[in-house]
């Protein structure tokens, strides 16, 4: 099967809680990794905007674990030069409390 993209909406879902980072929830392990690279929230959303304005694909998998079943989407962005993985899932979407999770952040291995 193969691999699926976010889809229009998802798209512009993403680049509307990027633009607003106070939207944006980091976990725990993330905001290690952002703190290790010398990088805030904003940085990252700076890095999705871009990526999302420049039409880069938007990979979308099932998160497995904790959140096991729900969609998360990935993208791989340069950031001061290295490239890195982002992992992201939206969260109570269309809901008074709706935000987007930052997965993960941090160098493509």
């Amino acid at each position: 099967m193969a691999a699926q993209s976010a889809d229009a909406n998802e798209r512009a879902a993403i680049r509307r809680f990027a633009a607003d980072p106070s939207l944006v929830r980091v976990t725990k392990t993330t905001q290690y990794d952002l703190l290790g690279h010398d990088l805030t929230t904003e940085d990252i959303c700076q890095a999705i905007i871009a990526w999302i304005d420049d039409g880069q694909r938007i990979k979308k998998v099932i998160l497995r674990g904790q959140h096991a079943g729900a969609s998360a989407f990935e993208m791989k962005p340069r950031i001061d030069g290295t490239l890195f993985y982002l992992k992201v899932a939206l969260c109570d979407l269309d809901g008074p409390d709706e935000y987007l999770l930052l997965i993960s952040a941090h160098p493509d291995h």
